[in-house]
């Protein structure tokens, strides 16, 4: 799951029809630039969510692109040239096992409830979708994104087309769309209640869409607290998982610190990505 903060945590995600055109046709372009599957996607005001598999090992080079050309093509729409995205890396979450990828699709497609901005996800204005649904063709917007006729390379039409979360081979489309569907309903359910019971509202979709785009919210966000970087509900796996990426570290360090005492012909463990693409540097195979 990928997920990326707005500068300031300003609304400048805020749903519009401009809005939701441009992040739904560069997402549609992008990920099938770079050969990503994408399983569920929600747009806030103020930050995004991805949930993805990433066979081909591109999900840096997606990054870039994605968020380069959302953040281009809203720029030029408004007329702005500050950045639209927070200087914080992007949060990537790796979902260890089958469960823990619906559990954050679960979390995505929730997430505007959880947010207290509209009771039901359903109602979320802007962009919110996750398989199964059918394939959408967005139409290039215009202005910034230039087509061959204009001397570019975007296209008139792009498809988005959210893909079958992996595994679950048993379960056929119908049977998993009710697992996906359940873990939906029972988060925003969950969500709902705990607002009702403490008397709180939920913003709607009129104020949502009332909002200014450089507005943020009055709550005070928590700093420093921790980034994970693995989704896992086994507790053994986890913890496997959190000492394999503790070695990993160890050995890059070790590795960066040789090639830096002039050993060129050090090997970095799998899975670097700067060194190899600035510097050329040699990178153990992956298994697994």
């Amino acid at each position: 799951m990928l997920t990326r903060r707005a500068r300031g945590r300003e609304f400048l995600l805020r749903p519009s029809k401009r809005t939701n055109r441009v992040i739904r046709y560069v997402l549609a372009v992008i990920a099938s630039k770079w050969g990503l599957k994408i399983h569920a996607v929600t747009a806030l005001s103020n930050h995004w969510h991805l949930c993805l598999t990433d066979p081909h090992g591109n999900i840096i080079e997606f990054q870039r692109d994605c968020h380069q050309f959302i953040a281009r093509g809203l720029n030029a729409h408004h007329g702005e040239f500050e950045s639209l995205w927070a200087s914080d890396q992007t949060s990537r979450v790796v979902c260890e096992e089958p469960d823990d990828l619906i559990g954050k699709i679960a979390y995505t497609m929730a997430n505007p409830v959880e947010a207290g901005l509209v009771r039901h996800g359903k109602s979320w204005p802007g962009v919110r979708s996750a398989w199964p649904c059918k394939p959408r063709v967005i139409r290039r917007p215009p202005r910034f994104f230039r087509g061959e006729d204009a001397g570019g390379k975007w296209p008139a039409r792009a498809v988005l087309e959210l893909t079958r979360p992996p595994e679950y081979d048993e379960l056929s489309d119908d049977e998993l769309a009710a697992v996906i569907a359940a873990a939906i309903e029972e988060r925003e359910a969950r969500f709902r209640a705990e607002r009702d019971a403490a008397g709180l509202p939920f913003l709607g979709r009129r104020e949502v869409l009332a909002q200014s785009r450089h507005d943020r919210p009055h709550s005070r966000e928590p700093r420093f607290a921790i980034s994970p970087r693995v989704a896992c509900r086994n507790k053994w796996l986890r913890i496997e998982r959190l000492r394999a990426n503790h070695q990993w570290t160890a050995d890059y360090r070790l590795a960066l610190a040789s090639w830096r005492a002039g050993d060129r012909e050090v090997v970095f463990p799998a899975g670097t990505y700067q060194m190899r693409v600035v510097h050329g540097v040699s990178c153990a195979e992956a298994f697994g």
